[in-house]
């Protein structure tokens, strides 16, 4: 069984030492997140390795897993979404220094706070991993609400504001 995981770190003395972190983290716990889902059941399993890499840089190299509950857009109705991702962020402290950062890394601002809720990162991720759309990978929806488009709808033809005129001209 997992445990909990931290509610701050030192990410930068993390690395320094090498450190490793696994817990678990409801999906109940994670505001954010929770808004965007069907509900709020589940846990991620958090498992995230601090180390300073050949070149000096701090890193944390994360992975989560979960399955969440999203809207279908189609059917409108629970669909189940299995997510695991696999994360490696360089740790920095201003916003400045990400240009130096080499291409395997995303960076992870940290605006020199001293001490960071892991929770938060993970949300994140979390976030920027569920789909724009979620859909059932299957048809969802009766047949008979698919259309192709291969039926024509015929526009309604417009009534002329002088047909009235022309049927009193045929009167006479």
């Amino acid at each position: 069984m997992h445990q909990q995981l931290p509610r701050e770190i030192d990410p930068f003395r993390f690395a320094h030492s090498g450190l490793q972190i696994t817990g678990e983290i409801p999906v109940s716990k994670m505001s954010r997140l929770s808004e965007m889902l069907y509900d709020d059941s589940g846990t991620v399993l958090v498992d995230m390795q601090f180390d300073i890499d050949t070149t000096g840089t701090p890193f944390m190299l994360g992975q989560f897993a979960v399955t969440v509950n999203l809207l279908c857009e189609r059917c409108m109705e629970s669909m189940a979404h299995s997510m695991n991702i696999t994360t490696k962020l360089a740790l920095v402290r201003h916003e400045g220094k990400v240009e130096g950062l080499a291409e395997q890394y995303e960076p992870w601002i940290l605006n020199d706070a001293k001490q960071v809720d892991p929770a938060l990162m993970v949300e994140d991720e979390l976030i920027l991993a569920l789909p724009i759309v979620p859909k059932h990978d299957y048809s969802c929806l009766p047949e008979q609400l698919w259309q192709a488009g291969e039926e024509e709808i015929e526009p309604e033809k417009p009534v002329s504001p002088f047909a009235a005129l022309s049927a009193l001209k045929s009167k006479k």
